[in-house]
């Protein structure tokens, strides 16, 4: 009898040791700079919905100041991708450093040049800016970068206007205080500060009509990016990220505001629940409904870079290599 239940015994710990055992979930790294804003809620909600641990990931986020720190970060080796804008993909092949988009957040850029309720009398255009301080998330970042594309395609020097570096979440104090003038931010703070009455819009590319009007075309913004080096050592991992990030962007397409803000972490709504479904609902069309890049949107960012850098050149730019 005794031989027969260390027997069974015997029996059960074999068939526990032959049970398969999940695989260990695959560390990828990813920084953004500003991860609370609405261009990079694709990349948040993905976490919180799941959809990176069932493709076998266990995502670490880093969210620093802008997307100039994001994309340092990757080239220092400290992550392996970035979630930030295309046009650093552009940039990068220019200077050497190889990068790629693997997929698609933004279809525009969201970003608001907004001005302070103390000089919207005096401000009009880019021009009366002149001389006087604007508020970048980051220098070198896209809010960094629209700044001077303004200015330059206003006959300006991008060096007339002093920028100060207010980050994502201190944009509104910066504004508050006078600090700056006017600030570049993206929603929910821009909403925020046109609904307090602290700031208002004065270059809105929030929709497909403010961009086309500042840019001139189509102009591809916010989705992951990686080095060409990482993206082929790491081919199905890559692949894992994309399906996931594809598959928020085709939950965003068929839920609600309310649906998508209920598995936003509670410090997002730092302006209120009902403040942040009021200005996702007026987003929602800039989010990429596939992660694809658009047919024309490349090449109208390369022009967008060409005009302040003298280092790009569109004739010299393989734009084929800077996404997939």
């Amino acid at each position: 009898m005794r031989f027969r239940s260390v027997l069974l015994g015997l029996l059960l710990v074999l068939a526990a040791c032959a049970k398969p055992q999940p695989e260990p979930l695959t560390p990828v790294r990813i920084a953004v700079g500003g991860q609370a804003q609405f261009i990079y809620l694709p990349l948040t909600l993905a976490g919180q919905l799941g959809y990176f641990k069932e493709e076998g990931l266990a995502v670490e986020i880093s969210d620093l100041k802008g997307g100039s720190e994001a994309l340092a970060a990757m080239l220092g080796g400290s992550v392996d991708m970035v979630s930030g804008f295309y046009e650093h993909t552009i940039r990068g092949q220019v200077q050497g450093k190889p990068l790629v988009m693997v997929v698609l957040f933004d279809r525009f850029p969201g970003l608001v040049l907004m001005v302070g309720k103390e000089h919207t009398k005096q401000v009009h255009s880019i021009k009366d800016l002149a001389g006087h301080p604007v508020g970048v998330t980051a220098p070198g970042s896209s809010s960094d970068q629209m700044l001077k594309y303004l200015l330059r395609q206003n006959g300006l020097d991008p060096q007339e206007i002093p920028t100060v570096t207010a980050g994502t979440t201190t944009m509104v104090a910066a504004l508050e205080q006078d600090r700056v003038w006017a600030g570049i931010t993206v929603d929910p703070v821009a909403t925020k500060l046109q609904k307090d009455g602290t700031a208002t819009p004065l270059y809105d590319t929030r929709t497909e009509k403010g961009t086309f009007e500042v840019f001139g075309g189509p102009w591809p913004a916010g989705g992951i990016y990686t080095s060409t080096e990482f993206l082929k050592r790491n081919p199905e991992t890559v692949d894992k990220i994309v399906r996931a990030a594809v598959r928020t962007l085709a939950y965003i397409q068929t839920h609600t505001p309310e649906e998508i803000a209920s598995h936003m972490p509670e410090s997002y709504l730092a302006g209120g629940r009902d403040l942040y479904v009021e200005s996702l609902r007026t987003n929602l069309s800039m989010f990429s409904p596939d992660g694809h890049m658009p047919e024309d949107g490349p090449a109208n960012v390369l022009k967008t870079l060409s005009l302040l850098d003298p280092r790009v050149v569109p004739a010299a730019v393989n734009l084929k290599l800077t996404y997939r």
